[in-house]
């Protein structure tokens, strides 16, 4: 029978500090605003940076497979690169009419 290990309490206290009053304050009053607080320095986010973040799989139906090859003809990209440009050109369009 395998022994079960419990951490010292000791660790666990040294893990998961308690917060103190002002930053319990703190953390209530961005609640309250509904605002989020943004950590001073954060990167910018680059758009040629290699693309290992996030990975989807697309179903398509037959109509929207062939309207996706038809832009792909039209303007010389490939698939992926055409979905990338149509999200990027329609969310600049959107955030425009803003």
């Amino acid at each position: 029978m395998p022994k079960r290990r419990e951490p010292k309490a000791s660790a666990i206290k040294a893990i998961q500090p308690e917060p103190t009053k002002e930053q319990i304050e703190t953390f209530a009053a961005g609640a309250d605003d509904g605002t989020i607080k943004q950590k001073k320095g954060l990167p910018k986010l680059d758009p040629n940076a290699k693309r290992d973040f996030k990975a989807i799989s697309l179903r398509l139906n037959e109509y929207e497979m062939l309207k996706l090859e038809d832009g792909c003809r039209a303007t010389g990209r490939t698939k992926l690169n055409f979905i990338r440009y149509a999200i990027l050109k329609l969310t600049a369009e959107i955030q425009s009419e803003d």
